[in-house]
């Protein structure tokens, strides 16, 4: 009888165990899941407004070469070195103005999410325009757009466009 008391005890002890163990590793990882930072927010919406006000610079109709140039000139310090490299190896990848119009006017962020303390992944939309938008308002359409951003020596960085 006293060893079938010892069992038991021994069992409730594993069992407490466990459950204290369980319970203590999910308090713990929801509290090292952080929030949004701010000022990294913030520097995301500032990158990804200056590279959707940038497309309309980037004509896709030009040569390759002229192609990397407008992307030199207009996009390669908003994006990683590594994106930079997919876009001078296939122009086909660079977001850009395909025709005169309707053209790229900006970017219109519907969410930000952070994927871990270095990455995000923004969803939104290219709003097209042409000079009758400009002038009475609305846009020509709106093209889907993801991107991802990298926090590469403190910047905030495009690594990805889809």
């Amino acid at each position: 009888m006293n060893t079938n008391r010892f069992v038991k005890f021994i069992v409730i002890g594993i069992v407490l165990l466990l459950v204290i163990s369980v319970g203590g590793y999910f308090l713990f990882k929801s509290s090292t899941t952080s929030p949004p930072n701010e000022a990294d927010i913030n520097a995301i919406y500032q990158v990804v407004g200056e590279f959707g006000a940038r497309l309309k610079d980037v004509s896709l109709t030009d040569s390759k070469q002229d192609i990397i140039t407008a992307v030199d000139f207009n996009l390669k310090r908003l994006i990683t070195n590594r994106l930079y490299q997919e876009f001078v190896q296939d122009t086909s990848k660079v977001p850009g103005r395909t025709v005169s119009s309707p053209w790229p006017e900006r970017i219109e962020i519907d969410s930000v999410q952070k994927l871990d303390s270095t990455s995000y992944t923004v969803n939104g939309k290219i709003i097209g325009m042409t000079s009758v938008e400009m002038t009475q308002g609305g846009n020509a359409g709106e093209t889907p757009i993801t991107l991802t951003l990298k926090k590469v020596n403190g910047t905030w960085l495009i690594e990805d466009v889809t």
